[in-house]
């Protein structure tokens, strides 16, 4: 059986935070870092996957908005995850059709989290997703 090498404390994980609305993207840093999380932002999906390059380590988990303008949540995991299989990858989403979403999301084995949110509900997801 493969022994869990992952850290286990909130300040040893490192997640990408994508979101293309800077507010939301802001908030999402706040919240985890006052959590003890280590957080990389990117404001669009090229800035995410350059991001993630510039980053010397694996991250723990990408935690990104599905509807993007540049390059959606989705292909952002699609890219990452062809350099980091293991990645954990948790979805936001505002889209009203949030059913929609979720199917496909299910569809791919992530894990989806609708906007809008609230802390505990992020702080519970994000948690789950790294386990």
């Amino acid at each position: 059986m493969p022994v869990d090498t992952r850290p286990s404390t909130p300040a040893m994980r490192t997640i990408l935070a994508v979101d293309d609305d800077r507010a939301v993207l802001g908030m999402l840093d706040v919240v985890l870092r006052g959590a003890g999380y280590r957080v990389l932002t990117a404001d669009g999906g090229w800035n995410a996957v350059r991001v993630y390059q510039d980053h010397a380590q694996p991250v723990d988990l990408l935690l990104t908005d599905v509807i993007m303008p540049d390059l959606t949540g989705p292909v952002v995991a699609q890219r990452l995850r062809s350099q980091q299989p293991d990645l954990p990858v948790l979805f936001l989403s505002g889209f009203h059709d949030a059913d929609l979403v979720q199917r496909f999301v299910a569809s791919k084995g992530f894990t989806l989290l609708p906007k809008p949110f609230t802390v505990d509900a992020l702080l519970r997801v994000v948690r789950e997703s790294m386990e």
